[in-house]
């Protein structure tokens, strides 16, 4: 059993926490560490049973508050080899640090960590894949597009957290900036809610049972589109079995509890 806690996700700071028996770990630090704290106390998560960080990327709104909080509490970064030696020679690292690579298996807090590569336009993006026992979740919050290695590694998992970042007429018809909107469209940019939705075909499995979407942008989607899209896309795909949530920038959503057979259970609530 791991319980799966959501802090927060969008373009002001993203944060999830997954905890077990052994201890717990965090994935992405993209709030203040009082922040941080304020959202663990609503959802009663103890910051002393964290055993480390383990980092995506080195965009601030994923590692905004990775020296602070990893040095408070004492614990090691996760981060790959590329993306520390950018934040250290930014002075944004804390005292420990443990590298990887991605597609190197790691061990921490009694949990499997598979760190894999994702189109992002980061130094050496990531998403996680993370396992105890026999439960499987798959974790891409910044990512372009699902190409076959994102498609491999976060099929068949107990649970997905999943980006749904736009809508595309939204973000054509925005105000931002061409050389913006062109980013965030390109394949290295961020992942939009079609495309999000198309890949559930592929992604699900019969022991899915929990799908969060995370990173959605404040001015270019909303909530109401994207639980109107995602209801209607796991209804055509006959897995009305299967809990969604949409974790929101300003809130944490609660906490989950994924077990490998059977159904995940919200045990303490920030708001859905």
């Amino acid at each position: 059993m791991i319980r799966l806690s959501a802090l927060g996700s969008g373009s002001r700071g993203n944060a999830l926490i997954l905890s077990s028996e052994e201890g717990a770990v965090i994935v992405d630090i993209g709030f203040s560490r009082r922040e941080v704290q304020n959202r663990m106390k609503l959802l009663g998560l103890d910051p002393a049973r964290l055993r480390a960080a383990l980092l995506t990327h080195e965009h601030d709104d994923h590692s905004k508050g990775c020296r602070v909080f990893c040095d408070a509490l004492d614990i090691p970064l996760c981060a790959s080899a590329l993306t520390a030696n950018y934040l250290r020679k930014k002075g944004k690292l804390p005292g420990r640090v443990l590298e990887f690579e991605p597609g190197g298996e790691f061990q921490i807090a009694g949990f499997e960590i598979d760190p894999f590569a994702v189109q992002h336009d980061a130094v050496n993006p990531v998403g996680f894949v993370i396992r105890r026992g026999g439960v499987k979740i798959g974790i891409a919050t910044d990512l372009g597009d699902v190409n076959m290695l994102a498609m491999q590694r976060l099929s068949d998992c107990d649970a997905l957290v999943l980006e749904s970042n736009y809508d595309a007429k939204m973000l054509r018809d925005s105000d931002r900036q061409l050389y913006l909107k062109r980013r965030i469209l390109g394949r290295h940019g961020h992942l939009d809610n079609v495309a999000a939705c198309a890949a559930l075909g592929r992604l699900l499995s019969p022991r899915t049972r929990l799908l969060l979407l995370a990173h959605l942008s404040s001015e270019c989607n909303s909530c109401e589109l994207v639980r109107k899209l995602f209801s209607a896309r796991l209804a055509e795909l006959g897995r009305t079995d299967i809990e969604f949530g949409i974790i929101e920038q300003d809130r944490p959503l609660g906490t989950f509890v994924v077990e490998a057979a059977g159904q995940p259970a919200v045990v303490a609530g920030g708001g859905r």
